[in-house]
């Protein structure tokens, strides 16, 4: 079969992921474009950058797909075998790819009946520098962000995992992304030593990271072969060295079932968590005014005790304590989620006319009201910082409702279950 022909034997398969009618994207669009609207003035110039690089996302349904690994593992290698021709450099130099490299294929699928533009799957293969350094230490944060940034990870090994892979696949986890590892070079290997390795990374420690079936064998760049030609002319026969051809079949099935199943998924989840890190920064922001504001709540705690002073009725004294604290609440929350509905505000106004009905002085009960006025705006100051805080997502505009939705709704042993 031609090279060609074998490039985009794994994109037709896609259809499947193309045509499946999804409302998650949707909903998260209009999350995105809601959230941009309402904070437009909140937003630095980099996070409105973010928000419109996530949109286009959505709108190309780009899946972006990492190659992750230490260096001389044959990450370049593998990513020539899967496009069927040479991307990159490879060699036996340690950290050859340098920086990151990435490439791209994009595939039409058929218009659906109710849907009559043609929709384009583009999936992005990102080629990383190796995590190791020469000193031993994990580094490469350019290849961290790129892993930050992708919808789904191949970790790529080339034997027993070492102490630093372990450790990289465990810094990975913290950003919540898929990882299928990849154990590459099989072919150095005999069978029985193969397995062995194989059953090792099925250890009970491996399991908290990755299920046994994220694990596929691959052969990038096969060892040459010896292998004798015969002529048919009587020539005498002669023995040649030839290279195989790469074995990643495994590898491309993997990957067209993992995105068939989930990969509107995925997509949808990752654009979703980025957006939830630009929420919390924003979020921080806020925070930080709020606990610099100090003075407004001065002003608001000297403008009821004034007002509470010069009111000539108790009952309006509960009124104008319930309205200022109201009215302190709304201005400190704004447009950030708020979980608790403050409906201990009444217990402000309870108090203040209770003053009175107990037959306490008018003037000694004024005092008395701004006693309690003063307590309840700092607690009401602190229960509002501690509030927003814990809120960081959620509400109409959060991220967080719809990602354990979306979470939610996929089968059982889905690669996303492990985020839930």
């Amino acid at each position: 079969m031609p090279k060609d022909c074998k490039r985009f034997m794994m994109l037709r398969s896609l259809n499947k992921f193309e045509s499946t009618k999804s409302i998650e994207p949707v909903l998260a669009q209009n999350l995105l474009v809601n959230y941009r609207d309402i904070f437009q003035a909140d937003l630095k110039e980099q996070e409105l950058a973010e928000i419109s690089f996530l949109q286009e996302k959505l709108k190309k349904q780009a899946i972006s797909i990492a190659l992750f690994g230490m260096v001389s593992r044959g990450k370049t290698s593998l990513l020539n075998a899967l496009f069927g021709k040479k991307l990159g450099e490879t060699g036996a130099i340690n950290g050859v790819t340098q920086g990151i490299s990435t490439y791209e294929w994009k595939i039409s699928a058929k218009p659906s009946i109710d849907d009559q533009e043609n929709q384009k799957l583009e999936l992005q293969f990102i080629d990383t520098q190796g995590l190791d350094e020469v000193g031993g230490e994990i580094g490469g944060m350019v290849a961290l962000e790129a892993a930050k940034r992708a919808d789904l990870i191949l970790f790529v090994i080339a034997g027993d995992m070492t102490r630093l892979e372990q450790e990289a696949i465990a810094q990975l986890q913290t950003f919540y992304k898929p990882i299928l590892l990849v154990f590459n070079k099989a072919d150095l290997y005999p069978e029985s030593d193969r397995e062995a390795i194989y059953k090792a990374l099925q250890n009970e420690e491996m399991r908290k990271f990755i299920s046994p079936q994220e694990i596929v064998l691959t052969v990038a760049e096969p060892l040459p072969v010896k292998v004798r030609l015969q002529y048919s002319d009587g020539r005498e026969s002669q023995e040649v060295w030839e290279r195989p051809q790469p074995d990643v079949q495994a590898l491309k099935e993997r990957i067209v079932s993992l995105l068939n199943t989930e990969g509107k998924a995925l997509l949808v989840i990752n654009v979703l968590r980025a957006l939830l890190e630009i929420q919390d920064a924003v979020t921080q922001r806020h925070l930080q005014k709020l606990q610099t504001s100090t003075a407004i709540a001065a002003v608001i705690f000297v403008s009821e005790a004034i007002a509470l002073l010069i009111s000539p009725h108790l009952w309006l004294d509960g009124l104008i304590s319930g309205t200022f604290n109201s009215l302190f609440v709304l201005w400190a929350i704004g447009k950030y989620a708020s979980q608790k509905k403050y409906l201990w505000l009444l217990l402000i106004v309870a108090i203040a006319c209770l003053s009175g009905g107990l037959g306490i002085h008018l003037e000694a009960a004024h005092y008395l009201q701004i006693l309690w006025a003063g307590l309840s705006i700092s607690v009401l100051f602190k229960g509002i910082i501690t509030d927003i805080n814990h809120s960081r997502g959620s509400g109409k505009l959060g991220a967080k409702a719809l990602m354990a939705e979306i979470i939610q709704s996929v089968p059982d042993g889905s690669i996303l279950r492990r985020f839930q």
